[in-house]
């Protein structure tokens, strides 16, 4: 399975790396694209081959310093997809990065975790 990486794009796009082989699967930057369905569209579909047949082990890693109403609803999708993983028997999680001082963002992780059954890690860090 081919990795799939997504460099971030003028403030407006996140750094994506889903990476099977090299067990890294992450999500980074701030989430504004013009088009939402268009822009992750691709990572819907490596996650979608990726459940078929996944690690041992997975944990997806979200480090989003910002991102609208329109991303706020996909990335809702993509973390649900994790839930299949755990529907399956298999070991997942996902780790939540947020500033430390951001309350909005962990409060927006806390609530994506109520609508899930994958278990979530909250790690505060100091932004640069």
């Amino acid at each position: 399975m081919n990795a799939l990486i997504i460099n971030e794009n003028d403030d407006s796009t996140p750094k994506i790396i889903l990476d099977k082989e090299k067990n890294i699967l992450e999500i980074s930057g701030i989430s504004l694209p013009e088009d939402v369905i268009a822009f992750y569209k691709p990572v819907i579909e490596w996650l979608k081959e990726y459940i078929k047949a996944p690690n041992a082990k997975t944990e997806f890693s979200v480090r989003l310093t910002y991102f609208n109403t329109a991303s706020s609803k996909i990335i809702l999708d993509i973390l649900a997809m994790f839930d299949e993983l755990i529907e399956k028997g298999q070991e997942a999680s996902i780790t939540w990065y947020y500033p430390e001082m951001d309350d909005d963002l962990l409060a927006s992780g806390k609530e994506f975790k109520s609508m899930l059954k994958t278990p979530f890690n909250y790690i505060p860090y100091v932004q640069d």
